[in-house]
């Protein structure tokens, strides 16, 4: 049991309100005191129970209670349940700063996403609310792994502290899956004009790419990433949360071998994976038979690439490493099996087309 269902399960035994708290240092000090025993008791201080649950650097983070209407006896209860799970908290070793609040927002968050309130506003007890002003960029980590005892919420914390050089928030949400939040002038530096020829999406793209080549080579295992547009937090960010796992299950599906997704880059892919299974095959075989050139790997290969550098010739075969000749060849040897010449506009959209619908129908 976390915090937050801690926090929940009070206020609904007691019908009070409840939260959680960080107290700066002095706060913590004349509250609880700090280095002595009474520092792990919970404490009644103007109507309220104060539950320490951890200290770090001199701040505590305590779950508060309202008593107002309370019995003597359904106090103690109180107390005495709150307490024995500070307890059992403090075994576990959670001690880094911001976790408890971070795993408070992401219980509020998965619940809203379960019941698809994308457009849910963050409420004012959640204790990240004031933390969640301004723009910013979130990113959506997945991590492939089984299980990785190395990535724990500290470790990632203090990696991307060292990436982003600032302030950054980091919410565990399912297990393996990391949400992380980042201001919106870290990417450009508080500095726009250094970046006029730069699109937001570029900025967006090498960042992501940049942070996940730091987390690949830090940790064995196979991860999953992906950016969205910047965002207000405390109005959009269930919203942004269910585009990028959605971005991910598409990249999985569609980009097979890339790590890194971007939700700009997959609508058309998301088109098709909305298309009911039944009708996708209806209309992979009222398209045409490709299944000889997307079954081969090395032509599919060719179409994916020719595709992603906008069917220019030059620049695939660059990004192939084979001569211009051989792409030409490989082209002409696709219309020679399909009738389809993926250099003409029309013909290029029907085989972009059958390829992803081949790509989502193989999958099922």
């Amino acid at each position: 049991m976390d915090s937050e269902v801690l926090r929940q399960k009070l206020e609904q035994l007691t019908g009070k309100r409840t939260g959680i708290k960080q107290l700066g240092r002095q706060h913590s000090a004349s509250l609880f005191g700090i280095g002595t025993e009474e520092q792990e008791q919970p404490v009644f201080h103007e109507g309220h129970l104060w539950v320490p649950l951890y200290e770090n650097e001199g701040r505590i983070t305590a779950i508060w209670l309202e008593l107002d209407g309370l019995t003597p006896l359904e106090v103690q209860l109180v107390n005495y349940a709150a307490r024995n799970f500070a307890i059992a908290l403090k075994a576990t070793g959670l001690k880094e700063e911001g976790e408890l609040e971070a795993r408070q927002l992401s219980g509020w968050l998965n619940a809203q996403l379960e019941q698809e309130k994308n457009d849910a506003e963050i409420p004012d007890e959640i204790t990240l609310k004031g933390r969640l002003v301004g723009e910013m960029i979130p990113f959506l980590l997945v991590s492939e792994n089984v299980h990785n005892p190395q990535v724990t919420y500290r470790s990632l914390m203090k990696l991307l502290r060292s990436y982003f050089e600032n302030e950054i928030l980091l919410i565990p949400l399912q297990e393996k899956e990391w949400l992380i939040l980042a201001r919106k002038e870290l990417l450009t530096g508080g500095d726009d004009k250094d970046d006029e020829e730069e699109s937001a999406e570029d900025l967006l793209a090498q960042t992501c790419m940049g942070l996940h080549e730091l987390i690949a080579s830090e940790w064995v295992g196979v991860f999953h990433l992906a950016v969205a547009p910047a965002i207000i937090p405390v109005k959009g960010l269930t919203g942004s949360v269910a585009l990028l796992r959605e971005t991910i299950i598409l990249g999985r599906v569609f980009q097979v071998g890339d790590y890194i997704h971007l939700p700009w880059e997959l609508h058309m892919e998301r088109l098709v994976n909305s298309i009911p299974d039944d009708r996708r095959r209806q209309l992979l075989g009222q398209i045409g038979d490709y299944t000889s050139v997307l079954a081969d790997k090395e032509m599919l290969l060719t179409l994916e690439t020719f595709f992603e550098m906008d069917c220019n010739v030059s620049e695939t075969a660059k990004k192939l490493y084979i001569h211009r000749n051989t792409l030409l060849y490989r082209l002409d040897k696709i219309k020679q099996e399909t009738g389809a010449d993926v250099r003409s506009f029309g013909d290029a959209a029907i085989v972009k087309l059958a390829m992803l619908l081949y790509k989502v129908t193989k999958r099922k």
